[in-house]
C-alpha cells in the first residue's frame, strides 16, 4: 500500500509538471525558435522573389500583371509544435504527415503563411475542435512590404493525448482560394 501511495503521489507530481505550458513569448524567444522562425522567413522570402520574377517575365511578354502587391494566398503549412508533453518545439518540415515527437495536453502550434489570407478565414482545428489564434507576426520583403504571416495557435485542452490537426485559410484577395493542410500530432 505504502508503495502505491509512493506511486500515485509521484505520477500525480509529474502530471501537475506535465500540463504546465510556458507562456508564448518564452517559447517564441528562445534562442533556438528564432533561428527557426528566420528559416520559416526565408522559406516565404524566396517563394516572393520567385513570384516577382515570374510578375517581371509577364510584364516582359506584355501580358497582364496584377496591379495589387499583396500576393493572394498560395501557400500554408502547419510547421511546429510544441507541448507539456513535449516542451520544446518539434519542427515540422515540409510534406510531413505526422509530429515527430509525442504530445499531450496543452500545446501551441505555429503554421506559415505566403500571401494573404482574409484574417477571419483562418481555422486551425483538433479533432474538429478550433483552435484560438494566440500570436500573428508580418513576415516582410526588403521593402518592408508585408508578404507573409507566421501564426500561432493556443490548444487549452489539457486531456488531448493525439489527433489530426487541420489548418485551413482564404485568400484576400482574387483568386480567393482556399489552402489548407492536415498534420497527424502524436
Amino acid at each position: 500500500m505504502k508503495k502505491f501511495l509512493l506511486g500515485l503521489a509521484a505520477f500525480s507530481t509529474f502530471s501537475t509538471i506535465a500540463s504546465q505550458l510556458p507562456s508564448l513569448e518564452s517559447v517564441v524567444q528562445a534562442s533556438g525558435f528564432l533561428a527557426y522562425q528566420q528559416t520559416l522567413k526565408k522559406e516565404v522570402l524566396n517563394t516572393h522573389e520567385n513570384y516577382q520574377l515570374y510578375i517581371d517575365s509577364l510584364k516582359s511578354k506584355g501580358e497582364i500583371v496584377p496591379m495589387a502587391p499583396a500576393p493572394e494566398l498560395t501557400y500554408l503549412e502547419i510547421r511546429g509544435v510544441l507541448s507539456a508533453q513535449s516542451p520544446s518545439w518539434d519542427y515540422v518540415a515540409v510534406g510531413d504527415f505526422s509530429t515527430n515527437e509525442d504530445h499531450g495536453g496543452e500545446f501551441y502550434a505555429v503554421t506559415v503563411e505566403y500571401g494573404y489570407a482574409t484574417p477571419s478565414s483562418r481555422r486551425f482545428q483538433l479533432n474538429g475542435s478550433n483552435l484560438s489564434l494566440a500570436q500573428s507576426e508580418p513576415i516582410k520583403d526588403s521593402g518592408n512590404t508585408v508578404i507573409g504571416w507566421i501564426n500561432y495557435w493556443h490548444n487549452t485542452q489539457t486531456n488531448f493525448t493525439s489527433g489530426t490537426s487541420t489548418y485551413q485559410a482564404v485568400s484576400i484577395n482574387f483568386p480567393y482560394n482556399r489552402e489548407d493542410d492536415r498534420l497527424y500530432i502524436r
